[in-house]
């Protein structure tokens, strides 16, 4: 058995140009792990973030604050505190990665399924 979605809806019941758009342009930005790491740095400041030294001591971080620290110019680690936060009541990760091969789009990569106008991606994996 196919482990493919079985659902005929779409994912997506209307596609968003402005979406699409954005994301193709953070892809062709992206296209290895360090330049992920530099246009994520810039979608971070643009979103109000401050950027930490990993190295240096961070004093006291702002309820409501926002925050990153990169490390080897490959690794981006993004976080804010919440206002009702206090020292000792835990935290909440969520995490992701880059590597390579990074997503890379087809050369002519236009194609529309149903509703949804979408962008095709070389296979992963090499």
């Amino acid at each position: 058995p196919s482990p493919r979605r079985r659902s005929r809806a779409p994912l997506f019941a209307m596609a968003d140009p402005a979406f699409a758009a954005d994301m193709v342009a953070y892809l062709n930005e992206a296209w290895t792990c360090f330049h992920a790491v530099e246009a994520g740095k810039a979608l971070l400041f643009e979103h109000g973030f401050v950027e930490l030294d990993e190295a240096e001591s961070w004093g006291s971080l702002e309820k409501n604050g926002k925050y990153f620290f990169t490390r080897n110019m490959s690794s981006l680690v993004a976080f804010t505190v919440g206002g009702a936060a206090d020292p000792g009541c835990g935290v909440t990760l969520v995490g992701a990665h880059t590597d390579s091969p990074c997503p890379k789009l087809k050369p002519v990569s236009r194609c529309t399924r149903g509703a949804c106008s979408m962008v095709g991606v070389c296979g992963y994996g090499g």
